[in-house]
């Protein structure tokens, strides 16, 4: 990866991304009133089997959750590896209750963060590895899960949440804008100068004299909001005039089927919401052994 797009890759917590799971077990599965039929001390085994081709994730919380429940599992793949339909993702032995009862938060988490990588990973795969960013717009309680899928599908995770790097967005400006009476290059020019020399600082902007207040106040990278391909190579242009290092990242309106248009027009990056709120769900199901 570019040295200068690591600032846009954070590192999930596995430990968070843990213990969220373990929580949703817990909310799941804390009186499961139908196994009584079952023996207290039966035993089984089974197979959880992919029923669509899917590029996979979601082990580190599936494996927490059957570990809870004191369940074995031997996986067959690697996170990040693709797994065709009929393929057995994993084998599980343990008590019969406690299989089931963490089955459905298990599979839940695999299918939808296996869905994410694909996504991830066709996008990755169409555009570049990094070249396309993810967004804060993930389901709440999820964001350190869903963005390791990201990272599995070889996209961007960008922000993890607001400590994850400093981007001042159009409300900030606004609100300085209110509050100082000032124009909204100067409204930039004051929230840049608000952190260290040297800090990692990046501003939303949406025209071409924002962009070059954003570049001359000594912000590293700028990102782009709803403009055309079109406009966006003309704020590049200017940007880039000012602050030739400057990084550009593209956002608002972004989609799979688009963003190639706007790296061509000057955009180190695209970011889309896609990769985590527009996905199909891989489809798995865990089959016992008889």
């Amino acid at each position: 990866m570019k040295s200068v797009l690591a600032h846009f890759q954070g590192k999930p917590s596995a430990a968070k991304a843990a213990a969220a799971a373990l929580r949703a077990l817990e909310t799941d599965s804390r009186t499961d009133i139908t196994s009584k039929c079952i023996p207290k001390k039966l035993a089984c085994s089974g197979r959880i089997v992919a029923k669509s081709e899917f590029v996979l994730c979601g082990k580190l919380e599936a494996g927490a959750i059957f570990s809870k429940r004191s369940v074995k599992v031997e996986w067959n793949f690697s996170e990040g590896q693709k797994v065709k339909k009929g393929q057995a993702v994993c084998t599980v032995r343990g008590n019969t209750r406690n299989v089931l009862s963490a089955e459905r938060t298990a599979l839940n988490y695999l299918s939808l963060l296996s869905g994410i990588a694909s996504k991830c990973s066709k996008a990755s795969g169409k555009y570049g590895k990094w070249k396309i960013a993810a967004t804060r717009k993930t389901l709440p309680g999820l964001s350190h899960s869903e963005k390791r899928a990201v990272a599995a599908g070889g996209c961007l995770t960008h922000r993890l949440d607001l400590s994850g790097g400093i981007l001042v967005k159009d409300n900030h400006i606004a609100a300085i804008m209110k509050q100082r009476q000032v124009s909204a290059e100067r409204a930039i020019e004051i929230a840049v100068g608000c952190f260290g020399h040297g800090q990692f600082v990046e501003v939303e902007v949406s025209s071409a004299n924002a962009a070059i207040a954003a570049a001359l106040s000594g912000a590293s990278a700028i990102l782009v909001d709803n403009v055309s391909p079109a406009n966006l190579r003309r704020i590049a242009k200017a940007a880039r005039k000012a602050h030739p290092g400057i990084i550009l990242e593209a956002s608002g309106g972004i989609t799979l089927g688009n963003a190639g248009k706007y790296l061509k027009a000057g955009a180190d990056f695209a970011s889309t919401s896609e990769l985590t709120m527009k996905i199909e769900p891989a489809n798995l199901s865990l089959e016992f052994d008889h």
